[in-house]
C-alpha cells in the first residue's frame, strides 16, 4: 500500500511482497527460492528482490549480527536501482509504523524488551538509513522521504523518551 500509495509500478510492489520471504528465509532456503521467483515475477521481480534483499549472511554462509547487516544494507543500497530502494524504504515506514503503534498501545518499554536492536541500535539505524534516502544517487522521492524522517523523527524522540 505504501508503495502504491507513492506511484511505484508493479515489478516494485511484488518485489516488496517478497522480499520478506527472502530476508526471513535460511541461506539455504534463499539460494534454492531465486529459481522459483524468477520464473513465476521474472527477472525484473527477482533483481528487484535480490538488490532490496538484507544481507543477512556472509559469502561462506553464515549469519551475520544484526549491525553487521545494517552496516552491510547501506553499503548495497547505495548502488542500488531505485526499486531497491522504494521497496526498503517501504519496508522501513512500515517497520516505523507498527514500532509507533506498539509503543502507543503498550509503552515505549515494549520495544526495549526485544533485544535486538537496542534502543541506541534503533536510533542509529533510523539516522543512518535517512541519510542514505536522502543523499541516494539515484533514487529521489521526496514524499517518501517526508514520510520517512517524520516517522524517525516520531519513533527516535519516543525512544529516548522512554530510555531518560
Amino acid at each position: 500500500m505504501i508503495l502504491a500509495r507513492h506511484g511505484a509500478d508493479e515489478h516494485t510492489i511484488v518485489a516488496s511482497i517478497l522480499k520478506p520471504l527472502i530476508d526471513a528465509a535460511s541461506h539455504g532456503q534463499q539460494a534454492t527460492w531465486w529459481g522459483p521467483i524468477s520464473d513465476k515475477f521474472g527477472v525484473a521481480v527477482t533483481d528487484l528482490v535480490r538488490a532490496a534483499a538484507e544481507p543477512r549472511f556472509d559469502v561462506l554462509g553464515r549469519e551475520r549480527s544484526w549491525k553487521a547487516t545494517r552496516f552491510e544494507q547501506l553499503s548495497k543500497l547505495a548502488e542500488a536501482p531505485s526499486g531497491a530502494v522504494d521497496v526498503c524504504v517501504a519496508g522501513e515506514l512500515h517497520r516505523i509504523g507498527a514500532a509507533l503503534v506498539s509503543i502507543r498501545r503498550l509503552g515505549v518499554e515494549y520495544l526495549e524488551a526485544v533485544d535486538v536492536p537496542t534502543p541506541g541500535d534503533t536510533l542509529w539505524w533510523l539516522e543512518a538509513f535517512g541519510e542514505m534516502i536522502t543523499h541516494h544517487p539515484q533514487w529521489a522521492r521526496g514524499g517518501m522521504v517526508a514520510e520517512y524522517r517524520r516517522g524517525a523523527r516520531e519513533l527516535a524522540e519516543r525512544i529516548r523518551e522512554g530510555c531518560g
